[in-house]
């Protein structure tokens, strides 16, 4: 038990932040019940008024694609890959329940809401509020007519961005016996961590290839990752105040130095 202990001694913190950039309209819906005279039938989440990302929906998204694109087992109650293996990499990274738990540890993965960046959004997504309103009906597809009448979704603007922040906690156990002081480069990462830190980046590559949010099979949700920098905090730097700059550039360039994981 105390060498179980040990291992999970918190040692630092590995930080993404980038933007994220909508490319087609998305909608991440509020949950709101019912149809009020006058109101949108299917609004997106706000806050103050404004659109965000909760760190749910992006957890939940990349968690989903990782475990299709790794052939993982779903669990048919869950939904979610769930196992007892405590090699797991996913479960690690995104957590499991308690009861499942075993030397593994805590989560490993923080994802922030992501909140609007008015200043890097474009000029029309600006102008017009960041939102719009998409009418949709549905069609029979042997007479060709309208089977229900219109609804309407709220969306996200193309253009709008987002500030992304994802948080990794590093844990003594994923250094294989390294010291996480000396890295200075995203390639120096000790193995298991860039296992583990790479399904991240793997998951964020894949999203940008699918869609986030709701409807993305009807051209919703489509986004692009761009501007990341990938920092170490160590506890000393975190102290001082110095992370450690490990990446700065593109996700294409990330995935690229990962390729051990990906």
């Amino acid at each position: 038990m105390q060498d179980i202990m040990k291992n999970m001694r918190l040692v630092g913190f590995l930080k993404i932040l980038a933007n994220l950039k909508v490319i087609t309209g998305l909608h991440i819906g509020s949950g709101s019940s019912g149809i009020t005279i006058g109101e949108v039938d299917n609004p997106v989440i706000k806050i103050n008024g404004k659109p965000y990302i909760p760190g749910s929906s992006l957890k939940g998204k990349l968690r989903s694609l990782l475990e299709h694109s790794e052939k993982l087992e779903i669990d048919n109650k869950e939904g979610l890959h769930i196992c007892n293996n405590e090699n797991c990499d996913l479960c690690a990274v995104f957590g499991r329940p308690a009861e499942k738990k075993g030397k593994e540890g805590p989560t490993r993965i923080i994802f922030r809401d992501s909140y609007l960046n008015e200043e890097k959004s474009e000029k029309e997504a600006r102008e017009n509020g960041f939102l719009e309103i998409k009418w949709e009906n549905r069609i029979h597809r042997l007479t060709g007519k309208v089977e229900v009448s219109l609804r309407d979704i709220e969306r996200v603007l193309p253009g709008t961005v987002f500030d992304l922040e994802i948080i990794y906690r590093i844990y003594e156990s994923d250094l294989d016996g390294k010291n996480i002081e000396e890295v200075k480069e995203i390639d120096n990462l000790p193995n298991k961590l860039k296992n583990r830190f790479g399904l991240i980046i793997k998951g964020l590559k894949l999203l940008e290839m699918d869609y986030l949010g709701g409807c993305g099979t009807r051209g919703y949700g489509k986004v692009k990752i761009e501007n990341i920098v990938v920092e170490l905090h160590t506890i000393d730097a975190i102290k001082k105040n110095k992370p450690v700059v490990l990446k700065n550039g593109s996700l294409s360039d990330l995935y690229e130095s990962l390729q051990a994981r990906i």
